[in-house]
């Protein structure tokens, strides 16, 4: 050991010297995210006193000094548990949480009793740094371990945090806050960002996921910002979150666990029930259900004090409710006797986790560390979809990161490399074309056989390295950073390659023994859309304590991408043609330059520089009652996925719709004399003989070439803008005995809210036409039928008595889409939270977050998971609203107690309005015949109920102490303890009509279900 001391000492040497040249750089928020501070007075103390913090997990330990005034700070500390000592003074325990600064004020040593008995003195109780504008919830160790939650997701305790919701939905289980859509948020662990930069969620993995994006057993705990966080924080407009994993301490530790739900556990959903909406006979049985989430961890030391390991795993295996094929006549019997049924549809996820922990010296700390999920299940099975339709969807991370921290003389280096691949999507699931049968002619859907037509698949890979420096010393803590990533995104979007054919179902017998009436193929040769973007950050924070009243927090941050908008792109030569020649953008006023790009005439933005400023003013000096304000802009990021489709639809994606003849009509197929005889002579553009060759793909390919129509095109604008938020807050923060409380105003405006709109007009500039017509059905006149419908597919017949037309982008019949980031929101709302935390020596603790918000915006959309404003040409068009999804109110309390016979009761409680929904109305009498119907997909309605949403999930934990020092702990969880319907509120269902229901036969969340559950610890 003696001359493993020695050679670290020249080790270290070395990486001091390293440590100051990386210091010396412009540097980042590299592990700023997740260390936290501890500062403090020493009252008596003089200058230089020493005061010694020693991590109770890991033993290692820091040396601050005090200054002349009798202070003492230490920044870049590893959340967790410290003994704090200083001479003459016996040592106390603090809790250091994530991403907070505590203050610990050490009280002079008691004069000494004559009687020459010992003198014990202990300092006051640390508390978390109530000085900051900034709108912080930390989730404990002993939260995260004890409160109910039902698949093991730390993302669910974010909904702790006051203006958070958490999807209750288990497919895609996402963040969300402020009037803006989860895509905004971000999520980092150790310091790394998880951001999904290509497609929707916010984080990596989850935009239809629903596996969980970490093993909640590696997390030791998290906090989430819901507002006005520092300028070190990145690419997010609303809320953050901020996770540390656990490090190995200075003994073998371990946990083993498993958590059981089986099918006699699972609440079956309400209006599945026998006698219910969905099962009005009874004759629908419970679905097959399982649940198995298991796992364990193990960390220690390998050179005790020099080298400590980590790692976890955790796995889920479920047998999900079965898929359910029910085709029904005029599909064949044979068919229907073959297919109906059930079909499993199970998944399965393995998460790893491991770290490595050097303790080079007292002064440098270097973890390496690696994480894999590997996850798989199958979708889109059930319905009139046979399980050849169906397929995998997949989602695979890999990361890897390396990070070493330097303590010099009132300065902290941190420096952070990582590599990180992501990729996730849903693939065919068979191979050759897809099949699909129809009532007509109409290319509608009674049966889909073979493979699926669609596929998709995002990828990413990204170097990142970042530096962050911090000088401490008085009264200003300054931090800069600099991070560079270099990435390269890749959108797979195969829709069609692999061609369709539609068959009318009574004459279906079989692939090669039909005629189709109908194709549809993609005609060019396919490829993925990709990019290589390099992202640039540059920050810089100020943390002035100007005296014991006043703190400034300051900063400035500034990013830059080198191809954030697919800045590279050419628009083919066809589409820019045909958009100069558009009669209906010139009509309309649309300038197709702004839609048609030349490889440099898209720039980068410089623009982005975001100040940031948090003032708090403590009345007594003593941070019992603290009033503070903030302001600051915040810079998100656009998704790939729209650079990506762009490119593909208008490069690598021409869909082309074949309708089929045969001579003589057999077989319910179109007649070919007859059509050519209605159209001068000559088969219509879009139609071809029925040739038996056309069942190879190859051959079907290039005979729909041949017919020269075009399937979409989808364009960004040149100018397109990069997403912000302006922020502002005011509020209070008041103590009550051990119960911090805070009441606060948040006002939010949001900027370049980003969809695809339809881009399709008329001749005259219209986007919907309203066709006039005599007695006898003939087309007499129109009028301009609003901005306000859904209309897929613009006619391509026009009538000498209408001036609406030419609705088809030349040479192309499918939608005509274009970017517009007009969109607009604004936020306001009320926080009122109190909590007095649960600890391993408290016998009870609580937490309550009182939100009361009014979120509006002028894009009536969807908010989660959306490309697309579909319902109109620009997303104003239904002027300003509520914003879907979110909630008007909610109250979200956690409670954890002590029980007798060592046990510990804890609950969590959710009751909200419910949230926003739209208005779909079918049928109108001024309804372009063209269009679907009337969408306002936005918010227009909220439930007519006072609570739309409510749900009391309880747990009981008793430990038993084994003989040989361990700790064996069962566990019994209810979720939804008291059934509360819980309805699902969409513009389709609940929002359906003139005078809509409000009522939808479908749930969110858990039906009253039961989990048991295992954990040893040693």
């Amino acid at each position: 050991m003696t001359d493993f001391r020695s050679k670290r000492s020249i080790l270290v040497r070395g990486i001091s010297a390293g440590a100051f040249a990386a210091a010396l750089m412009v540097s980042t928020s590299a592990f700023a995210q997740t260390t936290s501070a501890l500062r403090g007075h020493v009252e008596g103390a003089s200058a230089g006193t020493a005061v010694t913090i020693t991590d109770n997990n890991t033993g290692q330990t820091v040396t601050a000094t005090v200054d002349a005034s009798g202070n003492y700070f230490v920044p870049g500390l590893r959340p967790g548990t410290y003994r704090v000592e200083a001479p003459g003074i016996e040592a106390e325990t603090v809790v250091v949480p994530v991403g907070q600064t505590v203050v610990y004020d050490i009280a002079p040593p008691a004069p000494a009793s004559t009687g020459g008995q010992e003198v014990v003195v202990t300092g006051r109780r640390g508390r978390n740094e109530v000085r900051t504008a900034t709108i912080t919830t930390n989730v404990s160790p002993q939260q995260i371990e004890n409160l109910p939650q039902n698949d093991r997701n730390f993302l669910n305790f974010a909904a702790l945090a006051p203006g958070v919701t958490v999807s209750p939905s288990g497919s895609n289980r996402q963040v969300q806050a402020g009037a803006v859509s989860p895509d905004q948020t971000n999520v980092f662990i150790d310091g790394l960002s998880m951001k999904n930069p290509i497609n929707h969620g916010g984080l990596s993995g989850q935009n239809f996921s629903e596996g969980n994006p970490f093993p909640q057993l590696a997390i030791q705990e998290f906090a989430v910002n819901t507002q006005n966080f520092k300028a070190e924080y990145e690419q997010a407009g609303s809320a953050i979150i901020t996770a540390v994993t656990k490090t190995g301490g200075q003994e073998l530790h371990g946990t083993l666990f498993g958590e059981w739900q089986p099918k006699a556990f699972f609440g079956r959903p309400y209006f599945d029930r026998p006698g219910k909406a969905n099962n009005r006979d009874g004759s629908r049985e419970k679905p097959d259900y399982s649940r198995w989430q298991y796992g364990a961890d193990l960390g220690g030391p390998i050179i005790k004090d020099v080298l400590h390991f980590y790692g976890a795993f955790e796995a889920t295996d479920k047998v999900k409710p079965s898929g359910n094929v029910d085709l029904r006549p005029p599909v064949p019997a044979n068919l229907i006797s073959e297919f109906n049924g059930s079909y499993p549809q199970d998944f399965n996820q393995k998460l790893y986790f491991g770290k490595l922990t050097l303790f080079a010296s007292s002064q440098d700390t270097i973890n390496l560390s690696a994480f894999i999920r590997d996850e798989s299940n199958i979708g889109g099975i059930g319905g009139t979809s046979v399980p050849s339709h169906g397929g995998p969807i997949n989602n695979k991370v890999k990361t890897f990161q390396a990070d070493w921290s330097h303590r010099g003389d009132n300065w902290l280096n941190e420096l952070f490399l990582s590599y990180s691949v992501v990729e996730n999507g849903a693939r065919r699931g068979s191979e050759g074309p897809e099949i699909v049968l129809s009532a007509g002619t109409d290319f509608g859907t009674v049966a889909a056989l073979g493979a699926g037509s669609f596929e998709q698949n995002d990828s990413q890979k990204s170097w990142t390295i970042k530096n962050n420096v911090t000088f401490y010393g008085g009264a200003h803590t300054v931090k800069a950073g600099v991070k560079v990533a270099i990435n390269k995104y890749e959108r797979l979007e195969d829709n069609r390659s692999n061609g369709g054919y539609f068959f009318t179902a009574a004459n279906y017998t079989g692939f090669d023994t039909s005629t189709p009436y109908g194709a549809r193929i993609n005609v060019l040769d396919f490829e993925p859309g990709r990019a290589n973007n390099t992202q640039i950050g540059v920050f810089v924070q100020d943390d002035w304590a100007l005296d014991d009243h006043w703190t400034f927090n300051l900063g400035l941050r500034w990013d830059f991408e080198t191809n954030a908008k697919n800045e590279n792109f050419v628009t083919p030569t066809d589409v820019a043609t045909a958009l100069r020649n558009y009669p209906g953008w010139k009509a309309a006023g649309i300038n197709p330059e702004d839609y048609i790009s030349t490889g440099d005439n898209r720039d980068p933005f410089w623009g982005a520089f975001q100040p940031r400023i948090g003032i708090s003013y403590d009345v007594n000096g003593d941070r019992d009652l603290v009033f503070f304000a903030g302001a600051g802009r915040y810079y998100d990021r656009p998704l790939f996925i729209t650079s990506g489709i762009e490119t593909i639809k208008s490069r690598h994606e021409r869909v082309v719709q074949a309708n089929f003849c045969t001579e003589g009509g057999t077989g319910g197929i179109a007649n070919c004399a007859t059509l050519r005889a209605g159209n001068g002579g000559v088969l219509p553009r879009d139609t071809l003989v029925w040739n038996p060759a056309y069942r190879d793909v190859e051959a079907l390919r290039a005979a729909a070439a041949g017919l020269g129509t075009g399937g979409d095109i989808w364009l960004l604008n040149n100018e397109t803008k990069l997403p912000y938020s302006d922020q502002f807050n005011i509020g209070v923060r008041k103590r009550f005995g051990e119960v911090q409380t805070a009441l606060t105003y948040s006002h939010i405006r949001s900027h370049n809210i980003f969809r695809f709109v339809r881009g399709n007009r008329f001749s005259n500039g219209w986007y919907s036409r309203f066709l006039q017509r005599d007695a006898g059905g003939n087309v007499i006149g129109c009028t301009d039928g609003g901005n306000t419908w859904i209309q897929d597919n613009f006619p391509d017949v026009d009538y000498a008595a209408c001036p609406a037309t030419q609705g088809d982008l030349a040479g192309f019949n499918g939608k005509l889409n274009i970017g517009d980031n007009s969109g607009k929101a604004v936020y306001n709302a009320i926080y009122l939270t109190a909590e007095k935390p649960f600890t391993a020596n408290s016998r009870w603790g609580f937490s309550a977050a009182l939100t009361v918000q009014f979120a509006r915006t002028n894009v009536a959309q969807e908010l989660a998971n959306n490309d697309e404003f579909y319902n109109g040409p620009a997303v104003d068009a239904y002027g300003w609203g509520w914003v879907q999804g979110v909630e008007k109110y909610r109250f979200v309390g956690t409670g954890i107690f002590r029980g007798p016979f060592d046990t510990v009761i804890s609950g969590t409680l959710t009751m909200s309005s419910g949230p926003a929904f739209g208005n779909v109305i079918f049928g109108l009498p001024n309804q372009p015949q063209e269009a679907c119907c009337y969408g306002n997909m936005g918010g227009v309605f909220f439930p007519d109920t006072i609570l739309g949403y409510e749900t009391l999930d309880l747990r009981i934990a008793k430990n038993f102490k084994l003989p040989w020092g361990h700790d064996l702990e069962a566990s019994f969880a209810a979720f939804n303890v008291f059934d509360t319907v819980n309805r699902n509120y969409s513009a389709w269902g609940a929002g359906s009509g003139v005078d809509p229901t409000f009522r939808e036969n479908g749930t969110v969340g858990n039906a009253r279900s039961f989990q048991a559950g295992l954990r040893y610890k040693f």
